[in-house]
């Protein structure tokens, strides 16, 4: 009987207290003028409606210059707080950041976006505007991808010319094909390193080579080394087989190198993986046939050498100038100056050298080349040191092309003023890779896509996004991202950046109901 009192009391207890009132925090109901509004003339005062009387600490105004003021406000407790704002204030968007106490004591804060005559943004992108990527890694990654090519084009190329031209010995392109097999998997581990934001030491993380393995150069890396050991194994046969064999890392090659390359994602995509692969093969046999070409000059049966690869080359090195061709007039026909990016810059330098080697294989053919076949020995000469500048000169190429790692090519950069921020936060238990389009202080579009600590896609539950302006007493733009239908993508719409400056940007990852991941970075918004 006592047992079933005590529990009748509980029960009763539990039920008066469920009818006190709960404490909790103020909130804002309601503002005027509303947060993202469009005004056509400026406010008199800003009014902050909250659920019950609070305390102003401080007002904070950020203008669309980035000019920041303390706004002049009362200290009386009221639900409904009315802040003067300046008169004349500028056309364009400003940002109004509030802390308050509420009557339990705790201190609440948040911001609003509005609009004078037009919001913000719709100035001229700045002259000068960094169109290359540089890192700690900068310099070995384009080592690596360096030697990637140097090794793929020559020693395939050597094993090509082994195979239909004339045998050569067997060291010379083994140790080419090594080279750019090495290169190739040394790459994998620096794309990775590269993607986590880190350096040479962290090669030594099984991690970051599983997430370079993930990438497509990864995926460009293996097929590389499959390339090389193909163009080995032809070598060491002879006749039919052997043709097939490094036919076989040809055509592996090309696919690596056009699954590495930019083109790849131009449009129209459907042609540009096609002109890719047909440039980057033709590459192969031409040039990797110069250094064999060139030890060839030296015995006695070198005319009937010249004699077959002048007739091989001369369709492969016109499919070598058309494809390129091809793949160049997407950029030159981009939506900017190709001059104003580094990308164009390394193209025209990449250019003027297919320039002069074209200009310098025309002469060997059509003074040289026929001389040389007849026995003339100061042709044969000639042709011997022209052959070797050809070398010099596909090398030099190979060196330019090797510089598009750092540099996003010029319809990948967009309009001047309408580029996007790509950024890159990194966590230990997560990352982001984000996107603000344009570039620019106004109208924002923002793309999230959360990554594990593999670079792997990560599923989230939620994402919210704070951008705050590093100015004192400025609180955060506070936006609930939504999910991209069917894809680990979310997007943030109706944002406005209302100055140009520093901001500092920070993601909220719920992974699940225990698990809450915060990443940060600081970006540099343009007018």
């Amino acid at each position: 009987m006592t047992d079933r009192l005590r529990a009748w009391l509980l029960a009763l207890t539990l039920l008066v207290l469920s009818g006190a009132p709960a404490f909790a925090h103020a909130y804002l109901v309601e503002s005027r003028p509303g947060d993202g509004d469009l005004l056509k003339q400026q406010p008199k005062q800003i009014e902050l409606l909250f659920n019950e009387p609070v305390e102003i600490i401080a007002i904070s105004h950020v203008d669309p210059q980035g000019a920041v003021a303390l706004l002049p406000s009362n200290t009386e407790k009221m639900a409904h707080q009315r802040i003067d704002v300046p008169s004349n204030i500028a056309q364009g968007s400003h940002l109004v950041s509030w802390r308050v106490i509420s009557q339990d004591g705790h201190t609440i804060s948040g911001s609003l976006v509005f609009s004078v005559g037009r919001a913000s943004g719709g100035v001229q992108a700045p002259t000068r505007e960094q169109t290359i990527h540089l890192s700690s890694l900068s310099a070995p990654l384009v080592t690596a991808r360096f030697f990637w090519l140097a090794g793929l084009v020559f020693g395939i190329g050597a094993a090509l010319f082994a195979s239909f031209v004339a045998p050569l010995p067997r060291g010379f392109a083994q140790a080419l094909l090594g080279t750019g097999a090495l290169a190739a998997f040394i790459a994998i581990g620096l794309q990775g390193a590269d993607a986590h934001g880190q350096n040479l030491l962290a090669l030594n993380d099984r991690a970051i080579w599983r997430s370079g393995l993930r990438l497509p150069i990864g995926t460009a890396a293996i097929i590389a080394i499959a390339a090389c050991a193909a163009a080995g194994l032809s070598i060491f046969l002879g006749g039919l087989a052997a043709r097939l064999m490094a036919l076989l890392a040809l055509a592996l090659a090309g696919l690596s190198l056009a699954i590495a390359g930019h083109a790849a994602q131009w449009a129209p995509v459907e042609l540009m993986p096609f002109l890719s692969f047909m440039h980057v093969t033709a590459a192969i046999v031409w040039a990797g046939a110069l250094l064999p070409l060139a030890r060839l000059t030296r015995r006695d049966n070198f005319a009937s050498h010249l004699q077959r690869f002048s007739a091989l080359i001369a369709p492969v090195y016109l499919i070598l100038l058309a494809s390129g061709i091809g793949l160049a007039t997407t950029q030159f026909l981009g939506p900017r100056d190709l001059l104003a990016t580094a990308w164009g810059v390394v193209l025209v330098a990449k250019l003027a050298l297919v320039s002069l080697v074209t200009c310098t294989a025309a002469i060997n053919r059509a003074l040289l080349t026929k001389p040389a076949i007849n026995g003339n020995g100061l042709a044969l000469e000639r042709l011997r040191r022209s052959i070797h500048i050809e070398a010099v000169l596909a090398l030099c190429i190979l060196a330019m092309a090797s510089l598009w790692r750092l540099t996003p090519s010029v319809t990948a950069l967009g309009p001047p003023n309408e580029r996007a921020f790509q950024i890159h936060l990194h966590g230990v238990e997560a990352m982001a890779s984000m996107s603000i389009r344009p570039a620019r202080a106004g109208p924002v579009q923002i793309r999230i896509e959360p990554k594990a600590a593999d670079l792997s896609p990560l599923r989230v539950e939620e994402v919210i996004l704070h951008l705050t302006p590093d100015a004192k007493n400025a609180e955060a733009i506070r936006r609930q991202a939504r999910r991209i239908s069917g894809q680990q993508i979310w997007e943030v719409d109706g944002v406005t950046l209302p100055s140009p400056g520093t901001w500092r940007v920070r993601i909220d990852l719920l992974i699940d109901d225990f698990t809450r991941v915060s990443l940060d970075a600081v970006i540099a918004v343009q007018p």
